[in-house]
């Protein structure tokens, strides 16, 4: 049974957190009522609890919402056409996925947008507009699982979005509005992968994975603090009862490097410099994540004037909503809510 459609309901799920968000509608223009997280590691029964609680739904009652997912199988591959033509020819897209990206189009969810608006490819339209693309998708099989765990906990989605390409939409949206032109390196870390995306004025630059995320970091912790395995380096990670600021640059070498090769790519190959910094996800506690990258890589940290963006985007807060104190991670459930289809020059 539903629950008449009095409220909104915008929830994202992370491999740290449920962030939701209840909204006087769907539909923007709306006021922002409440925001309320939850741990996504415990008990079936107190998601449900929390979901239910959310606009005090009765027994085997589902909210309807919008969701924004980040399934460990997700891909964001960005391509330039050499010879745009031939994608008339759905083949061709199938074969460069395939062959270059090796994603197997029978087994995965597969969208192909454009990189610089997010639109979908459409091989009925100028197609040299259309050479800068985004191939982005996850595998059907855990699609299905991450739908079928939202409806579990009481949402019926009316969307579900994967969260990379969500966040990625807004913060472009948001670089716009506040007219900053420097490009933004977009870091993206989960525990067993990460992703590098590079955001200009214009387009998504570079999107490039990273094979390993906070998990390999154990090894070094284990071995800097003498502990007795990584099992408790990862819960003295994880317990927000240690300051690892000082340990930063070790722990980050591996990541930092990648970023170094990517920005230093990129710099040459279009003559621009990197302008800030943005990492996506990430609790308050690993806030020393972010200053320590700034710092070696030499950028600002990009933060977000939630109240002015929210406000261009029509969307208003109820009293009891404190913008000013959300940290960076909030940008995805934020980005769930707005309405893209018109640039700010009208288009």
């Amino acid at each position: 049974m539903l629950v008449p459609k009095t409220k909104g309901v915008f929830v994202e799920v992370s491999d740290f957190s449920i962030l939701a968000a209840v909204t006087s509608t769907l539909t923007p223009p709306f006021r922002i009522e409440s925001l309320q997280e939850c741990p996504v590691d415990v008990e079936l029964e107190q998601i449900q609890e929390f979901i239910g609680g959310l606009a005090e739904v009765k027994a085997r009652g589902y909210l309807t919402g919008h969701c924004s997912v980040y399934p460990k199988s997700r891909f964001i591959r960005r391509t330039t056409l050499e010879s745009p033509a031939k994608a008339k020819d759905p083949a061709y897209l199938v074969d460069l996925l395939t062959n270059q990206f090796r994603i197997d189009p029978a087994k995965n969810g597969v969208a192909v947008v454009n990189a610089i608006d997010g639109t979908e490819f459409d091989a009925e339209k100028n197609l040299q507009a259309q050479k800068e693309l985004v191939f982005c998708g996850a595998t059907l099989e855990e699609l299905q699982k991450v739908q079928d765990r939202v409806v579990e906990w009481g949402i019926y989605p009316q969307t579900v979005e994967i969260g990379s390409l969500n966040g990625l939409g807004g913060l472009k949206n948001y670089l716009e509005w506040k007219k900053i032109h420097f490009p933004t390196l977009v870091l993206e870390i989960t525990p067993e992968n990460s992703n590098i995306f590079i955001l200009s004025g214009k387009q998504v630059d570079i999107a490039r994975p990273i094979p390993y995320g906070l998990t390999s970091m154990f090894p070094s912790i284990k071995s800097e603090l003498g502990l007795k395995d990584e099992e408790s380096a990862k819960k003295l990670f994880y317990s927000n009862t240690f300051d690892f600021t000082e340990m930063g640059p070790i722990l980050l070498k591996k990541m930092l490097k990648e970023l170094q090769a990517s920005t230093g790519f990129y710099e040459v190959q279009t003559g621009q410099t990197i302008g800030q910094i943005f990492m996506t996800l990430l609790p308050n506690n690993f806030n020393w994540m972010h200053a320590t990258l700034s710092r070696a890589l030499g950028v600002d940290m990009l933060h977000l004037d939630y109240p002015g963006w929210l406000k261009q985007m029509s969307l208003t807060t109820s009293e009891g909503v404190q913008l000013e104190t959300l940290d960076s991670r909030w940008l995805g459930l934020f980005s769930l809510m707005g309405n893209y289809d018109k640039a700010a020059d009208g288009a």
